[in-house]
């Protein structure tokens, strides 16, 4: 007996290893933390992703937005453009009746014609609608419908002479162009001109 006890003491490292309770209390301790901070870095996670699908669902009605708006104001320009293009007619036949009625100063229907005039040339104003200016200036493809074309060596060429049927703009857009008699130059014109480069590039 004393020989078992004997050879026990010689070989400590045999003995069973004694676990502390405060050790085993760390490990799960450590082992709680770990997993909470999984599930916070995972929760952190769907927050900012949540965050993000708000965002860009924001922006999606953002831009769902100011595109109903954006059609809503083309549906009303395209509507006023046709309906103050079915005007026009109206618009310059009183224009006409009262230019041809100058000579008749004083008579009631020419002043109540006039007063009417006024009154639409107001309204058509205040929607946009301005004539497009013609006269003397160079042409302009986009405002400028040509007509014919004069003879007339004392302006440039391409000189807007004449206007047959005036254009007009409506909010900075051309609503109708003005149809225009434009200059052209003479054929003497031409040759001499020719004549002034050939001796220009020879100079």
């Amino acid at each position: 007996m004393s020989n078992e006890a004997e050879k026990n003491t010689n070989h400590p490292s045999e003995k069973m290893e004694i676990v502390q309770p405060s050790e085993v209390l760390f490990a799960e301790q450590q082992a709680i933390i770990q997993s909470l901070k999984q599930e916070l870095e995972s929760g952190k996670k769907r927050i900012c992703e949540s965050q993000e699908a708000v965002r860009r669902l924001a922006a999606d009605f953002d831009n769902y937005q100011k595109r109903v708006v954006k059609e809503r104001q083309d549906i009303e320009c395209t509507a006023t453009a046709s309906l103050i293009k079915k005007l026009l007619d109206i618009y310059e036949s009183l224009e006409k009746a009262i230019c041809s009625s100058k000579d008749a100063a004083g008579n009631e229907i020419v002043d109540g014609i006039k007063l009417i005039f006024k009154e639409f040339s107001r309204i058509m104003k205040s929607e946009g609608l301005e004539p497009i200016h013609s006269i003397g200036i160079p042409l302009d493809v986009y405002k400028h419908e040509v007509f014919m074309r004069k003879i007339d060596d004392n302006v440039p060429e391409d000189t807007v002479l004449e206007e047959i049927q005036k254009g007009y703009l409506l909010n900075k857009f051309v609503l109708r162009t003005a149809k225009v008699v434009v200059s052209q130059k003479s054929k003497q014109e031409n040759i001499q001109n020719l004549e002034k480069t050939e001796e220009e590039k020879g100079g």
